[in-house]
């Protein structure tokens, strides 16, 4: 899952969450010109390499001129454990989605821990700023709607790199809004809810931006082409990887295995 993050948490992927299907299909249309029929990816899954590439260009020039600028700023001057804070505030607002896409995986053991982790970390970890939860061995599970789709055996369909997004799929694009749907903060009315999530998920993103700043640089200016590493890693952990089966935890330890 870290792997799958480091390539997204580059971009600024959450500023346009309500325009999401908009930018998609702008995209999407504009990707399916004649000129990009003509010069056929020699990837089946990205028919529209090249304006791909042009929007990977484009991203990979904000993240140069104004994520990586910002985010080393972000690291160096705001204090760890107050960075700390505020990942904990926002991976717990994760948590209501992450209960309904294990839900819609089959996973009932994993939803259990995803609603506990939110009672717990939003009560006693003062909505969520301490990650209390973790603490008593009850950790977070990343999913989204993304992996349920593909449990339910939806197809990934063809490789899109969004504007401000980056990686994407037009099923991972259709993923993005869904799981915006579930995000707590949506309930908020007015400007209010506009405010608080571009405020979190902005902290959110540098501070990854930050503390995954190695990974990304190597992949974006470390490469021979970023745009193919970053492509063959999204691909990677979409669609090589089958749906995980669910695992029976309820055998917490084997009273024989010392003898």
């Amino acid at each position: 899952m870290k792997l799958k993050l480091s390539i997204n948490i580059f971009y600024i992927n959450t500023f346009f969450l309500k325009n999401i299907i908009v930018v998609y299909c702008i995209v999407f249309l504009s990707a399916c010109n004649t000129s990009d029929l003509k010069n056929y990816s020699s990837n089946p899954n990205d028919p529209f390499e090249n304006t791909n590439r042009k929007i990977h260009n484009f991203n990979k020039h904000i993240d140069k001129t104004t994520l990586k600028p910002a985010a080393k700023i972000y690291g160096n001057v705001v204090p760890r454990p107050v960075r700390l804070g505020a990942a904990n505030f926002y991976e717990n607002l994760q948590e209501p989605k992450r209960f309904v896409n294990h839900l819609g995986q089959a996973e009932f053991i994993k939803a259990t821990t995803d609603v506990t982790r939110f009672v717990i970390n939003s009560s006693i970890g003062v909505f969520g700023i301490f990650d209390v939860a973790s603490r008593i061995s009850l950790f977070s599970d990343d999913t989204e709607f993304d992996e349920t789709s593909a449990y339910w055996g939806f197809p990934v369909g063809p490789y899109l790199e969004l504007p401000f997004v980056g990686p994407s799929s037009l099923r991972g694009s259709l993923s993005i809004f869904m799981d915006y749907t579930l995000n707590p903060m949506s309930l908020l009315s007015g400007p209010a809810e506009g405010v608080s999530l571009i405020t979190f998920n902005a902290l959110d993103i540098l501070n990854k931006r930050h503390e995954f700043g190695t990974m990304i640089d190597t992949i974006l200016y470390n490469s021979l082409d970023s745009y193919y590493s970053a492509r063959s890693t999204y691909l990677q952990t979409r669609i090589n990887e089958p749906p995980e089966p669910m695992e029976d935890n309820l055998n917490l330890f084997d009273p024989y295995e010392d003898f």
